[in-house]
């Protein structure tokens, strides 16, 4: 038997947005961008909502240490897939892979992620959700805005 663990599988934002709207009783989105990128920037409009779990805080970009026990928290690791989003895809597929490997069984990466690949001039412009004219909002919903653990 192998000890070798599957990869998390990356896909685009349009597909990861068909995935959420057809299953959106089993497929939900989780944005793990800083939270003001999250606030101030927009996220993903969709039944369900775009839960923020950041994988690391702003300003310091220190790692959030309970990002798998918070994840645990909101989703079952065995019945639900996990759509993760990030600005550009980079923090989603580590966030992912570290889902993954914490026995997520289902966690995939939106690979253009919420503002997607830059263009010549550096700007974001190219693809991912925003890019594609998929619904996003700024509406902070409380149920989805993450808030610190109380210690």
């Amino acid at each position: 038997m192998s000890n070798i663990k599957k990869l998390p599988e990356g896909i685009k934002s349009r597909a990861a947005y068909e995935l959420l709207i057809e299953n959106p009783e089993k497929v939900f989105l989780l944005d793990v961008r800083t939270v003001p990128e999250y606030e101030l920037v927009g996220h993903p409009e969709i039944p369900g909502g775009a839960h923020n779990i950041p994988l690391v805080f702003y300003p310091d970009y220190r790692a959030n240490k309970n990002f798998v026990s918070e994840v645990e928290e909101r989703f079952d690791k065995e019945t639900v897939r996990l759509a993760v989003i990030c600005r550009s895809g980079v923090r989603a597929e580590t966030a992912a892979a570290i889902l993954t490997k914490a026995g997520f069984k289902d966690a995939v990466f939106i690979t253009d992620s919420f503002e997607g690949e830059t263009d010549r001039s550096g700007l974001r412009t190219v693809n991912g959700w925003k890019n594609e004219g998929l619904p996003y909002t700024y509406y902070l919903d409380e149920r989805y805005v993450y808030r610190p653990r109380k210690r």
